[in-house]
């Protein structure tokens, strides 16, 4: 899925305990993924492997975070995330796994521009300081991805996710903008709310962008954001290797 730009964290829908600790994030216009944490109806291409790294700090809380993504056949797609956070002192650590599903015949065109739809299905791990690895959550989106043109694309989720902890079940929105105003980079404004805030946290704003170290293969992203009802803010700063070719895939 990664042709110009980078990849989606898969935290939004798999782990919803990190939306209280820090609200973590799942240059063609067509692609989300990182920088944001909305995530795009597109897959990695078939044999093709990418990797993204971030760190991300709220306050006293910080974290990094290593997700690599690899499209299988054509249109699907399997992501896995690892997230070293700090302070230890209750989480040692966290995980993710997930698969997209986005051929492209589902694909819409309208008098609006090309509408791409997609679903993505994952399960979320946890390994709190006193015990071992264990399921925290899971989750299911419906993923649209409409082309305005060239230089815009909006990108929606919807979907259930679940806090095992709690046993309650809440329905994540995301939206996001994505502007191309040049070939070296992007910016984006993105909101990701849920109906379950007293368990998965308030409505996260975030703005950022991505610059090209190397054109398609090697870019550097920031980002700021605020979590409704905190006066904390969230800053994370990570790179997207992309095109890595894993092995030859089938024609």
């Amino acid at each position: 899925m990664m042709k110009q730009d980078s990849r989606v964290n898969v935290s939004v829908c798999l782990r919803p305990a990190a939306w209280g600790l820090l609200a973590l994030a799942c240059a063609g216009p067509a692609l989300a993924g990182r920088p944001l944490s909305s995530d795009d109806a597109a897959t990695a291409d078939p044999g093709s492997c990418q990797l993204e790294g971030w760190g991300e700090k709220v306050g006293s809380s910080r974290a990094l975070v290593l997700a690599p993504a690899c499209g299988i056949v054509e249109g699907l797609e399997i992501d896995v995330d690892y997230t070293h956070p700090h302070p230890r002192d209750e989480i040692r650590g966290e995980s993710g796994f997930a698969v997209k599903w986005a051929p492209k015949s589902w694909g819409l065109l309208t008098s609006a521009g090309q509408i791409n739809f997609g679903l993505k299905a994952g399960v979320g791990f946890e390994r709190p300081s006193d015990s071992g690895w264990r399921r925290n959550g899971q989750g299911l989106l419906g993923l649209a991805t409409l082309v305005v043109n060239e230089d815009f694309a909006l990108h929606a989720n919807l979907g259930p996710h679940q806090d095992r902890a709690s046993g309650l079940t809440g329905t994540a929105l995301n939206l996001a903008l994505v502007w191309v105003p040049s070939p070296m980079g992007l910016l984006f404004a993105e909101v990701q709310s849920n109906d379950r805030r007293s368990v998965f946290g308030g409505t996260q704003r975030t703005v950022g962008g991505l610059w090209w170290v190397t054109p398609d293969k090697l870019g550097l992203s920031l980002t700021v954001g605020q979590q409704a009802g905190s006066s904390q803010t969230q800053w994370t700063l990570g790179f997207g290797w992309y095109g890595l070719t894993a092995w030859e895939a089938s024609p």
